[in-house]
């Protein structure tokens, strides 16, 4: 008798051991997707940042170039 309710104890441990790695394991895929969620729009931020200093840099850098250029052909009369 004894073996007999060790076995179904052990069965009900097995199963329920299988159904909570289960649950974890579609709890854990959720929190994955949400951080890659979070991540890709802090991504997408930075990438929007970055393009706007980069625009920033450059119109900075044609602008600096198009005055210097202004200035030498006004200082050398042509």
């Amino acid at each position: 008798m004894k073996k007999l309710q060790a076995a179904v104890i052990a069965t009900f441990v097995t199963a329920g051991a299988a159904l909570s790695s289960s649950a974890h394991a579609a709890l854990d895929a959720a929190q994955v997707t949400a951080i890659q969620t979070e991540v890709l729009g802090d991504v997408s931020t930075a990438v929007g940042a970055g393009f706007a200093v980069l625009a920033v840099s450059l119109a900075s850098s044609i602008g600096f170039s198009l005055v210097g250029r202004f200035i030498s052909k006004g200082a050398n009369g042509g």
